[in-house]
């Protein structure tokens, strides 16, 4: 009955024809004054038709009907209305709302997810993501959890709390990797933003073990394999980067793993003890270089990595080498 009577708004949206949907409106109004649906999508098109403050008056007014909020058309036509508005807050309740009549429904409770991830309301997130944990068995849900924890610690001001919920989502993501349910880059670069913020740089770098559980993934993956030079240099392991470096090099060209390299060997050279050591590193890499120059495919990538060797070791110091 209430989508018959709202078909012919529907119909005028889709055209799009926003002046005939809302006389489509008035009509059903004046037949039916509390038709919440009818309202509800009145206050989408005052929205869309630059009258916020009509907009927000009448949507809050069908918001704050409770027994309003069962209609799907209402849920509809509000969470777009306030959506319109730039109030996520009022269309997180207009879901909760709904939840009321629903508790079970996953896809309000998804709803209410994605409007808080779209406007950084971290607690809301968090707290949807524990809720559909609860409702479904899906691993994607895991990772929501995960996510929001993350974020919800990463801009926290609590010293307390924050620690506690980065060693949480570290533990779900752990399990996942024991279960097998890291299945993707996405998931991968997840767990490893949890750990470095935690300035977990060692155990990261396990993580992204050549032998590891997830080697295959990060090598087919090319900013996961740079990642992971960037972090041996951080770490100070700058032989392991040299040699994550050429490894990367000898099959593909990639300007960011060559100034990676050139920056782990010029940190080599300026703590070498001794000539020899220095002659011996600038060697291999100009020899990697040359021989690379010679490569169809990465003559480009080499030869201007040779300038910008001999650069940076003049910027270092070691320009007579």
């Amino acid at each position: 009955m209430e989508g018959r009577q709202l078909r012919p708004i529907y119909d005028a949206l889709e055209l799009p024809d926003t002046k005939y949907a809302e006389e489509e409106c008035e009509k059903l109004l004046r037949k039916h004054p509390n038709h919440y649906g009818a309202q509800s999508i009145k206050a989408f098109i005052l929205a869309r038709s630059g009258r916020p403050n009509e907009a927000l008056l009448l949507g809050q007014s069908v918001l704050n009907t409770p027994s309003a909020m069962a209609s799907a058309h209402v849920q509809q036509g509000l969470s777009l209305a306030f959506r319109a508005l730039g109030r996520p807050r009022e269309e997180i309740m207009v879901y909760t709302a709904a939840l009321s009549f629903s508790p079970n429904d996953e896809s309000l409770h998804t709803k209410v997810f994605k409007t808080a991830a779209r406007n950084s309301m971290f607690k809301e997130q968090h707290h949807a993501a524990i809720q559909l944990t609860k409702l479904s068995k899906q691993q994607k849900y895991v990772w929501w959890l995960v996510v929001s924890l993350f974020l919800q610690a990463k801009h926290s001001k609590d010293d307390v709390s924050a620690p506690v919920q980065l060693k949480l989502a570290e533990r779900l993501v752990e399990k996942a990797v024991t279960d097998g349910q890291l299945t993707s880059t996405e998931e991968l670069r997840v767990y490893l933003d949890v750990l470095d913020i935690q300035d977990k740089h060692e155990q990261m770098t396990e993580v992204m073990a050549d032998n590891g559980q997830l080697a295959a993934m990060i090598s087919n993956d090319p900013d996961l394999v740079t990642q992971r030079i960037n972090l041996f240099i951080k770490i100070g392991a700058y032989n392991k980067a040299i040699m994550a470096a050429i490894a990367a090099l000898e099959s593909r060209d990639n300007w960011a793993d060559y100034k990676l390299y050139i920056e782990a060997v010029v940190t080599l050279v300026g703590q070498a003890a001794d000539a020899e050591a220095k002659h011996s590193l600038v060697a291999g890499i100009s020899s990697n270089f040359e021989r690379w120059a010679g490569v169809r495919g990465k003559a480009r990538g080499a030869k201007l990595a040779q300038v910008a060797l001999a650069t940076r070791m003049h910027e270092a110091g070691h320009g007579d080498i």
